[in-house]
């Protein structure tokens, strides 16, 4: 199956076949965006957007004609709600009523789904069910639909990035079946920082139980050294990924193991040495500046799920996104946070067709490609 990921910073396309016992990596594409063509989740300019895409499909010799596609943004509403006990026609029908109490914008230019999670009982005995439901302006689907029909593909399934996400991270993710009384439910963080999003998915085993968007990535750090030294965007984004997010001393642990220790290593021998690079402390400071705003909303977030629900312990946030490879990022969330930080590899037991890919490519842009992946591993 074809998924394609469309990002501000990048566009991404993934081909998945599925195996006897698994998913098969065929294919992978992967082209910069063109500057503000999309944005927040939203697409800006369909016609730019269409090029690009059409010029890494080709190169990459894709020719599928269906896909996947996943919208995201603070107008995607994800809800769990409690309804009364119903089949799945009433419950298409009952969201029509009980929607407008969560969804704040008009229903008919809306597109809605639900979906049963669970039966339980009210304190009366009443039949009750849990639904998550999901709700979006149409305009969101129709601006990647008006995309895809224009590079002659027809989308096949829309979903939300928060599903892709889990779908990507499955193997990581702690089992429902692991929480004991008393320590609360276990619950682990996916963390996608992107170029202009900041996407929270908050998963108890396999469940989604909230997301949020956060409109900030790593373009408003790129504006913020664009307007304090005076040069382009692109020469923004080039400094900010040559000078990095310094890791202040009380982050750096004597002992380090696990899966962050290592990418610290191996980013450690990739940074490149810019000791004489013109204001290198001042563009320190503000890429730390960004990183810690976002952080800021991150734990916003992460205290309001816990003030709603008491018994809550978080145990792993799994980081991913093009902004996770910046070196220390993971490290300074860890020791911000308190929680295991977990530097999580999307294409973990998928096979590779190596005779079709570039290994060194995928490597690189692995973390890139984790919403597309976990699109494209969606059941047909």
């Amino acid at each position: 199956m074809l998924a394609i990921d469309f990002g501000a910073r990048s566009i991404k396309a993934v081909q998945l076949s599925r195996t006897g016992n698994g998913f098969r990596l065929d294919n992978f594409g992967l082209v910069l965006t063109p500057h503000e063509s999309i944005l927040h989740g939203e697409i800006k300019d369909a016609n730019a957007v269409t090029l690009a895409l059409e010029k890494m499909l080709r190169k990459k010799g894709i020719n599928e004609r269906k896909g996947i596609i996943a919208i995201t943004g603070q107008k995607v509403v994800v809800r769990e709600i409690t309804t009364p006990l119903m089949n799945e026609k009433e419950l298409i029908d009952g969201l029509q009523w009980e929607a407008p109490k969560y969804v704040p914008y008009d229903l008919k230019e809306s597109l809605l789904d639900a979906k049963k999670i669970e039966e339980l009982e009210d304190k009366e005995g009443g039949k009750m069910m849990k639904v998550l439901l999901v709700a979006a302006p149409k305009s969101l689907v129709t601006q990647q639909a008006e995309v895809l029909k224009n590079t002659r593909i027809q989308p096949k399934i829309v979903d939300i990035v928060s599903n892709a996400q889990i779908r990507a991270f499955e193997s990581y993710l702690t089992p429902a079946s692991s929480n004991k009384e008393g320590d609360g439910n276990q619950m682990d963080i996916i963390i996608s920082m992107g170029a202009s999003t900041t996407e929270i998915t908050l998963i108890e085993g396999n469940r989604l139980k909230f997301t949020r968007t956060i409109l900030k990535g790593g373009n408003d750090i790129n504006k913020m050294i664009e307007k304090k030294m005076e040069i382009s965007f692109s020469e923004a984004e080039i400094l900010k990924r040559r000078v990095g997010l310094s890791l202040p001393d009380e982050a750096v642990e004597k002992d380090e193991t696990g899966e962050i220790a290592e990418e610290k290593v191996k980013k450690k021998a990739e940074e490149p040495k810019d000791e004489d690079l013109p204001n290198k402390e001042e563009i320190s400071e503000l890429i730390s500046s960004g990183v810690h705003s976002i952080f800021n909303e991150i734990r916003k977030s992460l205290n309001y799920y816990k003030t709603q629900y008491q018994k809550v312990t978080y145990r792993s946030i799994i980081l991913t996104g093009g902004m996770a490879a910046m070196p220390n990022v993971g490290q300074l969330l860890k020791q911000q946070f308190g929680i295991t930080v977990i530097m999580a590899n999307p294409l973990k037991g998928i096979v590779v067709n190596e005779g079709n890919i570039n290994m060194e490519n995928l490597d690189k842009y692995k973390r890139c490609l984790s919403t597309a992946i976990g699109l494209a591993k969606r059941e047909r």
